[in-house]
């Protein structure tokens, strides 16, 4: 992983404090909790001391672009994948950072500094995002937020160790969700820059500007406008995955049952990448078999990781719930629930990996599992976004969630499809999926072809309603990987396939497509048996003996009291008391933010607390 931090004086030509500089070169192990003993540091600094950059990784040094480039006066750092190296130096040189981004292959950031300015800009899903903060005397941009916020706090106290300040209201969202509807942070001042966002800062001036996700074009008239329309987006991902084709060894790719890593299996074996498949679960889960299946009809290697057992295989063996929440809220920064898996630190490997995550981008998005697209169903389903759990907050919290709200169900008015589909790149992705990508990239290489720039862009300039058919993803997988036809997808069955409509061309197609398939033995389209156990949601007594501890006695006075002003007292005791026995979700998020303001980013080593032993239903 990359971080970088940028700081601008607000008044030109004046040196920076001092007290910024220390926080940030002593902030760092707070902020990037990886091996101290594997992380590099590089400083840039301008010529009269108004501006900084400050980077760090804990790659290999021969591991892809130097960590600070540089050319022409300027300096730049990127975090994430991009596509081509020899992009950088277009990104060097760009006059508009944010417009450049999302015409650049790859899903990255970027932070650039020179004499006269400082900018930052992220990709068209914001997944590898930039977070800013100002003080009176400072501007402070940067890719982890709680980095931005220290040196934020130091030049605002004068402290080289300042405390965190809590943004209470803006966590009601994690309370309810698990992570954040809006732009804000745990951290007071801090705020993500949107999908598509740069920042620019000259002459002590902060200017941010977003360039806009593209409209959808009309439902396609014709089998021609099919094919062309399919045809731009398969280009597209074949761009996203084509600089893999030199790559050292097989590309790993975490495949299940479903729709989303089958379509990366079939782009790889259709690009010609080597890739090894790897499922997790159990022989005779639903994903295992039916990954074993398409692994066995592209000719690549399969392999399956098995749950943690105890010896004598009655029990699955899990972490400490406080150890748990410790890996995320310090990969994660406390913007992701602690029911999420996020793996402890460890020394980065370089091997290329893939998985799903984002291919709902292909399928519209939000309205991929939404059942009425209409006005007013769109519109209750918005409204659910920001109501979720809000029987638990504070009046104040469910006012400012409802306030948030606001602006997202004036688009569903305007436009219901395209309001569900944005909606899910801004926030699902660029929030949820940003955090938990965070995680990743501390300790692995991986490369995302759905949040590539240039197959956001194709995918949302396809009509939504067409894309949550599920059409085009079956016939981009058909294009790359005919052998995968007759091999049933895990859960419900294709959407077009069971849908139908009387109006459209596209949907007399379909129809006529669903009526002409031939049936697959022992599955009508998808498979059945339900959703395997999950200890997180079913949890024992000890368990959630020990997520009660953690929410209801934090600790100290004034953490009791910040949860006071988010959570009514009298409902969280009486929430608590009906566990471990329904929306086991919230509990986690409840969990995450407790004990994250009771640790307060203290500590990045991880609690020395022995596994917990979560015996097998049945």
């Amino acid at each position: 992983m990359r971080v970088h931090l940028g700081i601008a004086a607000r008044r030109a030509g004046v040196p920076l404090p001092l007290e910024a500089l220390t926080t940030a070169r002593e902030a760092i192990t707070r902020a990037f909790p990886v091996p101290a003993e594997t992380v590099v540091a590089h400083e840039w600094h301008s010529a009269r001391g108004h501006i900084s950059l400050l980077s760090w990784s804990n790659e290999p040094e021969d591991h892809g672009l130097p960590v600070m480039l540089r050319r022409d006066g300027r300096v730049a750092g990127i975090t994430g994948h991009l596509g081509r190296p020899s992009d950088a130096d277009t990104l060097l040189a760009a006059s508009r950072l944010g417009e450049t981004i999302g015409r650049t292959g790859g899903c990255f950031s970027v932070l650039r500094a020179c004499d006269d300015d400082l900018a930052a800009a992220t990709g068209s899903t914001g997944a590898c995002p930039i977070f800013y903060a100002e003080t009176s005397d400072v501007h402070v941009v940067g890719t982890r937020a709680l980095l931005v916020h220290l040196v934020a706090q130091a030049a605002r106290t004068g402290s080289a160790w300042p405390e965190i300040v809590w943004d209470l209201p803006a966590l009601e969202s994690m309370v309810r969700t698990g992570y954040f509807l809006s732009d804000e942070t745990p951290f007071e001042g801090v705020t993500a820059l949107p999908p598509g966002g740069e920042i620019r800062i000259a002459g002590g001036r902060r200017i941010v500007t977003v360039v806009p996700l593209p409209a959808a074009r009309p439902m396609p008239a014709s089998k021609r406008d099919i094919r062309a329309q399919v045809g731009e987006l398969g280009d597209a991902l074949l761009s996203s995955v084509e600089p893999l084709l030199g790559t050292a060894e097989p590309v790993r790719l975490s495949l299940t049952g479903g729709r989303d890593s089958r379509l990366l299996a079939a782009l790889l074996h259709g690009a010609g990448i080597p890739f090894v498949a790897t499922t997790s679960g159990n022989d005779g889960d639903p994903d295992v078999e039916l990954a074993r299946r398409v692994a066995a009809a592209l000719g690549v290697e399969h392999r399956v990781h098995r749950p943690k057992r105890s010896p004598d295989g009655e029990s699955v063996v899990v972490p400490h719930p406080l150890v748990r929440a410790h890996n995320v809220r310090y990969a994660c920064e406390g913007m992701l629930s602690a029911y999420e898996n996020v793996p402890g630190p460890a020394r980065f490997d370089p091997a290329p990996r893939m998985s799903g995550h984002g291919g709902e981008i292909l399928r519209a998005g939000f309205l991929h599992n939404q059942e009425d697209p209409g006005h007013k169903a769109v519109r209750r389903r918005m409204e659910g976004f920001y109501a979720k759990n809000a029987d638990l907050l504070t009046e104040r919290a469910r006012e400012h969630a409802q306030a948030l709200a606001s602006p997202w169900l004036a688009r569903c008015h305007e436009n219901p499809a395209e309001a569900l589909d944005h909606f899910y790149v801004t926030y699902r992705v660029g929030r949820w999926h940003a955090a938990s990508r965070a995680s990743l990239l501390r300790t692995s290489n991986p490369i995302p072809p759905f949040l590539d720039n240039r197959v956001v862009r194709a995918a949302l300039s396809m009509d939504p309603l067409w894309r949550r058919s599920e059409d085009v993803v079956h016939r981009v997988i058909d294009h790359f990987a005919p052998e995968l036809r007759g091999i049933p997808i895990e859960g419900r069955p294709w959407r077009f396939a069971v849908e139908r409509s009387d109006h459209g061309f596209v949907n007399r197609i379909l129809r006529r497509r669903a009526r002409t398939r031939p049936p697959v033995a022992g599955a009508a389209g998808g498979t059945g048996g339900g959703k395997p156990w999950n200890w997180r949601l079913t949890p024992s007594e000890e368990v959630a003996d020990l997520l009660r501890a953690g929410i209801a006695a934090p600790g100290e006075a004034r953490v009791r009291e910040s949860l006071a002003s988010l959570v009514e007292g009298d409902e969280l005791g009486r929430f608590l008391a009906i566990l471990p026995r329904r929306r086991m979700d919230v509990v986690w998020n409840l969990y995450a933010v407790a004990t994250m303001m009771a640790d307060g980013f203290s500590d990045p080593s991880p609690p020395g607390l022995a596994p917990l032993r979560i015996p097998r239903p049945g």
